[in-house]
C-alpha cells in the first residue's frame, strides 16, 4: 500500500497553516522543532495549541520571539531599516483588512533583516538538518527566489527577501520540509488554491491581490473563486504548496487520519483552514508509468582531484539533485577527466547549476530538458534480525515489478549490530520474497 497525503486550501494556504495541518494530522511537533534547531537562528519558540476556525476543531502554530536581540553589529544597521519601513508590511500575515493568516514578522520579530536568497541558501546548507530536509527547503525557496526575480526584473540570488526572509517565514518554510520527511509519505496531492481580488501593502508598496509573486508560483495551477480583498495565499504559502504536492483528482484511496490547521483569522464564508489528509493507496489504483519533465545539467571536468568528488555530490543532491553520476572520459589534448552529470526536477536547476560552479572546478555547464518514465513507487518496512528495513517498491499498472531495500535502513541495521551489509541487505530480501510480493519469471 502507498502512503498519500492530500492537501486542501479550504481557507488559504499560508506556511504556517500547512505546517499546523500536518502537526495535526500527527506529526510530532517536538521532532518538528528539534530539526529546526539545526539552523543557525536563534531567539524564536515554537507554540502549538488547538483552536477553532468556523466550526472545524483545528492546530494553531505560531512562531515567536523567545528574548534574544540581533547582534551589536546588526543593530544599527536594522533600526535605520526599521525607521525607511516603518509602514511596511508582509505577504504572509495579518494587516488591517488585507490578510488572512497568522501574525507579522514586523511586530513580533522586529529589527530582522531583508536576507537575500544567496545568504538564505547558505543557512540552509550550512545547518545541521537532515538532507531530504534540506533540500526540500532549498527547492521551495529557489522558486520562491525565481518568482520574486521575475516581478522586479532581477535574478534569483540577487533577489533580497523582505517578509519572506523573517525568521518565522524560514520556519514555516524549513518547519513544513521536516513535517514531510517525518510523515514518509510516497505521493502528496494538493488541491485548487482560492484568489480574490483587492490590494495589499508590503515592502514594495501596494500591489494588486493575488500577489504578482503568488501568481507567478501559480502558473499552471488550479484556482477557484476566493475571497474579495483577503489574502488568501501567500507567497510562501503557493511555494509550499507548488512545490510539494501535484495537481491530480483524488484516487481511490482509504482515509486513515485528517489534519486540520488554522490561519488567525477568521473568514465570514468558510474555516480559515488548510486541510491535511492522509491515506493509503492500493497498487492496483495505480495508473502506471508517469512521463516526468527533468533537467540535466553536466560537466566535464579534467583538472579537479578525485577527492573533491564526493563533497560535490553532497552539493549537488543538497540543491536537490535527484541523481548524480561521473563517468571516466577522454578529453583534448589526451587527458583524461571525468563527465559529471546531475538530474533534478525543473524547480532545483538554478540551484544544481550553483552546486556546480561553487564545488568543483569547471568554467560552466551545459544543461537540457529531457523526460524519464517513471514507475509508481512507495516504501514498504520489512522485519530483519537486526531490526526493520524499508523496501524500495516499483510497479506498473498495478503489477509490482522492482523491491529493493533502502541502503541508508541497510548500512544502519549492520552498524549498530556490527554486522555486514551484505547480511543485512540478503535478510531483508528474503523477508520481502516470504511475503510473497515478488515471483520468479
Amino acid at each position: 500500500m502507498r502512503r498519500v497525503l492530500c492537501l486542501d486550501a479550504v481557507g488559504g494556504a499560508a506556511g504556517d497553516m500547512v505546517l499546523a495541518s500536518l502537526l495535526d494530522l500527527g506529526v510530532d511537533a517536538s521532532a518538528v522543532e528539534g530539526t529546526l534547531r539545526g539552523l543557525d537562528l536563534h531567539g524564536w519558540k515554537m507554540t502549538v495549541h488547538p483552536t477553532v476556525r468556523g466550526s472545524v476543531a483545528a492546530t494553531h502554530v505560531r512562531f515567536e520571539p523567545s528574548g534574544a536581540h540581533p547582534a551589536p553589529s546588526e543593530r544599527g544597521r536594522l533600526r535605520d531599516r526599521d525607521r525607511d519601513h516603518d509602514h511596511d508590511h508582509d505577504h504572509d500575515h495579518d494587516h488591517d483588512h488585507d490578510h488572512s493568516h497568522s501574525h507579522s514578522h514586523d511586530a513580533h520579530f522586529p529589527g530582522q533583516p531583508d536576507r537575500s536568497w544567496a545568504v538564505i541558501r547558505s543557512l540552509l546548507q550550512k545547518a545541521a538538518l537532515p538532507e531530504p530536509v534540506r533540500a526540500l527547503a532549498i527547492q521551495i525557496f529557489q522558486r520562491l527566489a525565481e518568482a520574486e526575480a521575475t516581478v522586479h526584473g532581477s535574478t534569483a540570488d540577487a533577489v533580497h527577501f523582505h517578509e519572506v526572509g523573517g525568521v518565522d517565514a524560514i520556519l514555516d518554510i524549513v518547519g513544513c520540509a521536516a513535517a514531510v520527511h517525518l510523515l514518509g509519505v510516497d505521493d502528496i496531492i494538493a488541491g485548487p488554491l482560492p484568489v480574490g481580488r483587492g490590494w495589499v501593502r508590503c515592502a514594495h508598496g501596494r500591489i494588486p491581490l493575488p500577489a504578482p509573486a503568488t501568481l507567478n508560483l501559480m502558473h499552471g495551477w488550479s484556482t477557484e473563486p476566493g475571497v474579495d480583498r483577503i489574502e488568501q495565499v501567500t507567497p510562501t504559502g503557493a511555494a509550499i504548496w507548488t512545490t510539494l504536492g501535484r495537481q491530480a483528482p483524488l484516487p481511490q484511496m482509504t482515509v486513515k487520519a485528517t489534519g486540520y490547521g488554522a490561519g488567525s483569522r477568521e473568514l465570514d464564508d468558510r474555516p480559515n483552514v488548510v486541510r491535511a489528509v492522509l491515506a493509503t493507496l492500493p497498487v492496483e489504483a495505480s495508473p502506471g508509468p508517469r512521463l516526468q519533465e527533468i533537467e540535466v545539467t553536466a560537466a566535464q571536468i579534467d583538472d579537479m582531484s578525485p577527492e573533491h568528488l564526493a563533497p560535490l555530490f553532497d552539493a549537488l543532491f543538497a540543491a536537490g539533485a535527484l541523481d548524480a553520476t561521473a563517468t571516466p572520459v577522454h578529453m583534448k589534448k589526451g587527458r583524461v577527466g571525468l563527465k559529471v552529470e546531475a538530474l533534478s526536477l525543473p524547480q532545483a536547476r538554478d540551484a544544481v547549476t550553483d552546486a556546480f560552479l561553487r564545488h568543483s572546478t569547471t568554467f560552466g555547464v551545459r544543461r537540457w530538458t529531457t523526460h524519464r518514465t517513471v514507475l509508481d513507487r512507495w516504501h514498504e518496512s520489512v522485519d530483519t534480525p537486526w531490526g526493520a528495513v524499508r523496501i524500495k517498491v516499483g510497479a506498473r499498472r498495478g503489477e509490482v515489478l522492482q523491491a529493493a531495500p533502502e541502503y541508508e535502513d541497510v548500512a544502519l541495521a549492520a552498524r549498530e549490530a556490527a554486522v555486514s551489509t551484505l547480511r543485512v541487505h540478503a535478510a531483508a530480501v528474503a523477508a520481502w520474497n516470504h511475503r510473497g510480493r515478488l515471483t520468479d519469471d
